[in-house]
C-alpha cells in the first residue's frame, strides 16, 4: 500500500483539508527541515499520521475548521469523555504542547499527559492529530 506525504510550497488549507481527507498521511511544506522529513517519513510508514507541529494550529483555524465542520457533519459524539477531558481536547486544535495545556489548566503535564492517553483510547486514535481532528468533527475548538 502506497503511503503519500504532502509536500507543497505554500500553505492553503483547504488543500491540506483535501489531501489528508482523500488519503495523504502527512503533510510538510516545502520548508521543512529534513530532520522533519525524516520524522515524517518514518511516521508514515509506521502506519501514523505526520504534521508539523508549527502547521497544526494554522490549519485548524478558521476556514479550515468551517469547511470540515461541513464536510463531515454528525459522527460520534464525545459523551464518553469526561468533561476534562473534553477540555484537554479543546485545546489540541492549537497546536499547544502538553506543558502549555497543563499551565493554561494549572494542573501537571503528567496528568495532561494521563487524560490525553485516556482520550486516546476512548476515540480509538494513536496520535495527536487524529484526536485534533475528532475534537474539530465535534466543534471542541
Amino acid at each position: 500500500m502506497t503511503k503519500a506525504i504532502m509536500l507543497a510550497a505554500a500553505m492553503n488549507e483547504r488543500t491540506i483539508f483535501k489531501a489528508l481527507k482523500a488519503g495523504a498521511k502527512g503533510y510538510l511544506s516545502r520548508n521543512a527541515s529534513v530532520s522533519n522529513l525524516i520524522k515524517a517519513i518514518k511516521a508514515v510508514h509506521e502506519g501514523d499520521v505526520w504534521v508539523e507541529r508549527k502547521l497544526i494550529a494554522r490549519f485548524f483555524q478558521g476556514e479550515a475548521t468551517l469547511h470540515f465542520q461541513r464536510e463531515e457533519g454528525g459522527g460520534m459524539t464525545n459523551q464518553e469523555l469526561t468533561p476534562r477531558e473534553q477540555e484537554i481536547l479543546r485545546y489540541l486544535p492549537y497546536g499547544l504542547t502538553n506543558k502549555e495545556i497543563a499551565q493554561a489548566l494549572f494542573i501537571s503535564e503528567k496528568t495532561v499527559k494521563s487524560h490525553l492517553n485516556s482520550i486516546f483510547k476512548k476515540l480509538n486514535v494513536t496520535r495527536r492529530l487524529q484526536a485534533i481532528l475528532y475534537a474539530i468533527r465535534q466543534g471542541l475548538k
